[in-house]
């Protein structure tokens, strides 16, 4: 049985690696996609039960800004879109970007009305900020759902559209009620089955390798890294000797640990 994912669009973000594995600490396969991917892409995906658009350093009213497919809005995907993903949507969407009064970065009371992503969690709670823009005006059909004392619209959604916005990150330890949200999103959002582990990811790359080696031979550059290491072992599991590892010395090891 193929799991359910909620796929991750990388704006940039020094989280969106973090948003990934909290998805998939709930259960929930999760995957990392460059911001170039497309509507078509996705479409070619199997139980993608939604979407979540990163932060990022950047602004989306500078020139050279990331952006996205808008067409991947039109998908019948729920959405959420965290700090920059907040405001590209509302961006592209005839809403308002504006520059804060002051940077708000740390944690941040905010004040919820209870609903969407926000059902059966306290009302007040803090959260982690970290913009220095913020959105003014939300695109039409959007409701505000949350504020704080420097930031009126923290979060927005759009029921019939099914897209949730936070200027917040709930990936972060910092947001005290960070997993309920992403909890609410992924499962009461999206309808996402908790049916994926890493065991039974593990049971699926091997037979994704045994496929397609057969009975050739494979080369693997093995640096001692965490990544490659990982590769080797993995890859060694499926085909056992088929695989010949090659010691690659990138000269970043510990003194000695090549020689070791």
């Amino acid at each position: 049985m193929k799991s359910d994912q909620v796929l991750v669009i990388d704006f940039g973000s020094q989280y969106n690696q973090l948003i990934c594995r909290r998805i998939r600490e709930l259960g929930v396969y999760s995957e990392l996609k460059s911001h170039k991917i497309t509507a078509q892409d996705i479409k070619q995906l199997t139980n993608v039960k939604g979407i979540i658009l990163s932060g990022s350093p950047n602004t989306v009213t500078d020139k050279d800004s990331f952006v996205m497919d808008p067409d991947i809005l039109n998908l019948g995907i729920p959405i959420m879109g965290i700090c920059y993903g907040m405001q590209l949507i509302t961006h592209m969407n005839g809403g308002v970007v504006e520059r804060s009064s002051e940077r708000e970065y740390g944690k941040t009371e905010i004040k919820t009305d209870g609903s969407g992503i926000f059902e059966n969690i306290p009302i007040e709670q803090i959260v982690w900020m970290s913009h220095g823009y913020h959105v003014k005006t939300p695109p039409l059909g959007f409701i505000a759902n949350a504020s704080s004392e420097s930031c009126p619209i923290a979060a927005a959604f759009n029921e019939d559209k099914n897209i949730h916005l936070v200027q917040f990150h709930p990936e972060v330890e910092h947001s005290v009620y960070g997993t309920e949200i992403l909890k609410n999103f992924v499962f009461k959002i999206c309808k996402a089955n908790a049916n994926w582990s890493m065991s039974n990811f593990i049971e699926d790359q091997i037979v994704k390798i045994r496929d397609q080696v057969r009975d050739k031979k494979v080369l693997c550059a093995l640096s001692g890294g965490v990544d490659s290491s990982v590769v080797a072992a993995l890859i060694y599991k499926a085909i056992g000797n088929q695989l010949l590892c090659m010691f690659i010395d990138n000269g970043l090891l510990r003194e000695g640990e090549a020689q070791e």
